[in-house]
């Protein structure tokens, strides 16, 4: 059974390789192929002390580990489900074992199979014979973190679909972006540190050692010295286990499909008929309120912006790095624009009570104020309390001038996006149980990051330029000039929303009904979306990571070469490697524009087309 699982996978991930979901496959692919490649050198570097180099080892598989624990709430659900398979008289243990076998057929098990390849390389440093006991107990690795990945899954759909398990797949998910952009600051940690030197505590190395993740590395040592009571016994526990987690899965395969959670609100209680919010605006106001808190999907929505906001500023706390303390209301300002730019789908089809009753304005603007009511104090408070907190008051002005802007700047960006930019989804009746398996805003977020930034360039200008011009006045002039551009930025494009939505809310409904636009893509467009999403992934690593940090440290005398390319080529040759990477990442996504608007412009209908014919059953069910 596992043969013919394994080809349907196979044919299912080549018939799905189109557009942009290809080029992140594609991405994802050389990235972890850099990743493994990462873990094996590793393993062949020549550190002082190398009694250190198993307990980094230890480290790297543990994010292994985490990354398989964790990667099923980036990358949804597996190709090939028990669901698929619930009709056949198939028996559970069975199912499990062709599915485990399926398992192993994708990129992300031949990335890591390749990554645990350095535990072989670490064993070949002791010995002929370290090195071949490596061997089965990369394999038996491999297994395990397949087993815990699917195990983990079936357990977190159990809870996904409340409120408590929204928040922790808000804060997973955060972390993984954390750790995704920001981990190169725990490599820098441990080289500014003397742990390279003086090892790890006891009881640190003692931790790492337990977690399964390491019991490959613990046989490895103990064939090295010659203890083979301890080689044998993590591998046989790390077998046991795998057995262990197999039979756990078997058993939820045959778990009937659960009942969606019902969050209930509070019963008996009158609804507010007037005050501040009464009224159309305010009666929506309330119901996303009630929305932001009861609606999982909204709660990841809302923690995500929360947890990646403070895991960003907190982690140079790893290297005594207080710098960017004072922007974590900035930061969660900023971020939440990304996470909530594609509310109506949320909503799904039931857009159609608003375009029924003709409450177009009344929705725009209640969504607006909802939004401002969820992130505006948070923001506020973790920027006066971090700003504090840091220590540096030079940052008062910037965080002032910077904060108004992109709160009241993102309530119109992300009902402005919702409505020009909506990425159909699951409708919210129809929701898969993981809170992650949603419309896929990749390309709007990254760019509704870069436009949110530009929200408040001329509070910082003016700020900028009282500090230049040591006029103190001026420089706190930038929190009214920011304010200003909140309130003209959130009205005008919330004013356009509505426009939209009124002349085309018809075609929005049915974008959410069939989970397509109105117009057909072309073949064309279908080929642009891969290249477009190639340029998405590789222009963001050519102008931050690659351009503008690189810059940053060149310019501010810090000596971290970490990944950077302009850190390691001669002087005089950083700045303008740096400088070239800012170029290419701004022209690969002035290309993205220019693909955009291309299949804008094909999907037009033409004014001379002829209209298509209208058969006898159409207008029999007209």
């Amino acid at each position: 059974m596992g043969g013919v699982l394994i080809r349907i996978k196979l044919s299912v991930i080549k018939n799905s390789m189109t557009g942009g979901r290809a080029a992140w496959m594609v991405v994802g692919a050389i990235l972890g192929l850099l990743s493994a490649a990462a873990t094996i050198w590793l393993t062949l570097v020549d550190i002082p002390n190398q009694e250190v180099l198993g307990d980094l080892l230890a480290c790297v598989f543990v994010m292994w580990m985490l990354g398989w624990l964790i990667g099923p709430l980036w990358g949804g659900s597996a190709v090939l489900q028990a669901d698929h398979f619930s009709l056949l008289p198939v028996p559970r243990r069975k199912l499990a074992v062709g599915l485990l076998a399926a398992a192993f057929v994708g990129i992300t098990t031949a990335v890591t199979a390749l990554a645990f390849v350095a535990l072989i390389t670490y064993g070949a440093r002791q010995g002929v014979t370290p090195a071949l006991v490596a061997v089965p107990m990369a394999v038996l690795q491999l297994v395990f973190v397949v087993l815990l990945s699917r195990v983990a899954y079936g357990l977190f759909g159990m809870v996904a679909a409340s409120r408590a398990g929204a928040v922790i797949t808000g804060l997973l998910f955060a972390a993984m972006l954390v750790l995704t952009q920001s981990g190169w600051m725990i490599v820098v940690a441990i080289m500014y540190s003397d742990i390279l030197t003086t090892g790890f505590s006891v009881t640190m190395t003692t931790t790492l050692r337990a977690i399964p993740s390491s019991w490959g590395i613990v046989a490895v040592d103990a064939a090295g010295r010659g203890d083979w009571l301890l080689v044998l016994a993590p591998a046989v526990g790390l077998a046991l286990l795998c057995g262990l987690l197999l039979l756990v899965w078997s058993v939820e395969l045959g778990n009937p499909r659960r009942a969606r959670v019902t969050i209930r609100g509070s019963a008996g209680k009158a609804p507010t008929a007037g005050g501040v919010l009464g009224g159309s605006t305010g009666a929506v106001v309330r119901k996303e309120l009630r929305t932001w808190w009861r609606d999982p999907l909204r709660t990841t929505t809302a923690i995500v912006p929360i947890f990646w906001a403070l895991g960003t500023v907190l982690l140079p706390l790893t290297f005594d790095a207080r710098i960017l303390l004072p922007w974590a209301g900035p930061a969660l300002a900023l971020f939440a624009i990304t996470s909530a730019c594609n509310l109506y789908s949320q909503d799904g089809t039931a857009i159609w009570q608003t375009l029924a009753m003709g409450t177009e304005r009344a929705d725009v603007r209640g969504r607006q104020w909802a939004y401002l009511i969820v992130f505006a104090p948070l923001s506020i408070a973790l920027s006066i309390g971090f700003t504090w907190w840091s220590g540096y008051t030079w940052a008062w002005p910037w965080v002032a001038a910077t904060v108004p802007a992109l709160l009241g700047g993102g309530a119109g960006l992300i009902i402005y996006s919702s409505v020009f930019a909506m990425v159909p989804g699951p409708d919210a009746h129809k929701r898969p149980s993981n809170p992650l398996e949603r419309a896929d805003t990749t390309g709007q977020s990254q760019v509704l990051f870069w436009v949110g930034t530009l929200l408040a360039v001329p509070g910082l200008g003016v700020v900028f330029l009282g500090e230049r011009l040591d006029m103190p006045w001026l420089t706190w002039a930038g929190l009214p000039v920011s304010l200003l551009i909140g309130v003209i930025a959130g009205w005008g494009l919330g004013r356009a929303a509505i426009t939209r939505l009124v002349s085309d809310g018809s075609d929005m409904l049915h974008t959410l009904r069939s989970g397509r636009a109105a117009v057909k893509q072309t073949a064309a467009a279908k080929k642009g979306s891969t290249v477009e999403g190639l340029y998405w992934a590789f222009g963001a690593i050519l102008l931050i990571p690659q351009g503008v940090i690189p810059l940053v440290f060149i310019l501010t005398g810090v000596e971290v070469k970490s990944w950077f390319l302009a850190m390691y080529v001669p002087p005089r040759w950083g700045v303008p490697v740096a400088v070239v990477s800012i170029l290419a990442g701004i022209y690969l996504f002035a290309r993205i524009v220019k693909i955009k608007i291309d299949n804008r412009a094909a999907a037009q209908p033409s004014e001379e087309a002829p209209a298509e014919p209208v058969n006898d059953h159409e207008l029999e069910s007209v």
